[in-house]
């Protein structure tokens, strides 16, 4: 606590840093709230069925790049993103975020799409499948047919009805 006689002292205090208004990453830093992992491109019905099992998780969705590339994209706030926008760790920032250029933002490039393909939802993604894929969504359905076939009566015995509730 200062007491009154104390002489006030800088020796302690860090500067505060905010971005300009002419910073291209000015009231941003998207880059900075999700994690983007490559899959491999699914082909299989399982594959498309481990998808649609990504698709029904919150604050996940997935995408194709321009490269057609498949990323699995996970919504999370980076623990150093301070509240103004700015890296909490600059100096000792990972190397993938030390290589991001923000000229290839999407922000910055709005003539183009940031992503060729985009599915939020389980329905996105089986739309475009059956849509654009229709061999592909047969197949998968046909395997989808088959694994309910099989019955999982198995694993039903080991479930209880505890309680109904109105639909």
């Amino acid at each position: 606590m200062k007491r009154d006689n104390e002489i006030f002292s800088t020796d302690n205090l860090l500067p505060i840093v905010t971005k300009q208004s002419d910073h291209p990453c000015f009231e941003c830093a998207q880059c900075c709230t999700y994690v983007a992992l490559e899959i491999d491109t699914p082909t299989t019905a399982k594959e498309y069925d481990y998808v649609v099992w990504y698709l029904v998780h919150g604050g996940v969705s997935l995408f194709v790049d321009w490269e057609d590339d498949w990323y699995l994209k996970f919504e999370t706030r980076c623990n150093h993103l301070t509240d103004q926008g700015l890296c909490g760790i600059y100096d000792d920032r990972p190397i993938i975020c030390r290589e991001f250029d923000w000229k290839d933002c999407e922000k910055n490039n709005p003539q183009e799409a940031a992503d060729k393909l985009l599915f939020n939802s389980p329905e996105d993604f089986t739309n475009w499948l059956s849509s654009k894929r229709p061999k592909q969504w047969e197949k998968y359905m046909k395997w989808k047919a088959k694994r309910s076939a099989k019955g999982d009566d198995k694993e039903l015995k080991r479930v209880k009805i505890t309680d109904l509730r109105p639909s």
